[in-house]
């Protein structure tokens, strides 16, 4: 796969990159190729779009992919949490304790 080196990057550029990657849990690479496909709108693999998407279908697509996600969610084994389990605040604490 080819690989791409970008010099003498904006520093503004660079943090907002970062922080997109951040809010999305990519890396910055993972961040930087998606941000390159959807500018110039690729399909993810290289291929280019025919046309551009409209806001209306990006909206729906996007929909689509959410919905997907919940239906996978849904179809996964439901897990019996016991009683006496410690709350996210407990466990929180213990690991802070811990060190």
């Amino acid at each position: 796969m080819p690989a791409l080196q970008i010099r003498d990057l904006p520093q503004g550029i660079y943090d907002a990159l970062k922080l997109r990657a951040e809010r999305e849990h990519r890396s910055l690479a993972q961040q930087a190729t998606v941000a390159i496909e959807e500018h110039l709108r690729l399909i993810p693999g290289g291929t280019v779009r025919e046309r551009a998407l409209t806001e209306e279908e990006e909206c729906q697509a996007r929909i689509a992919k959410r919905k997907a996600l919940f239906a996978e969610i849904d179809a996964a084994p439901k897990i019996d949490i016991p009683d006496d389990f410690p709350t996210p605040a407990e466990i929180v604490r213990e690991l802070r304790d811990s060190r």
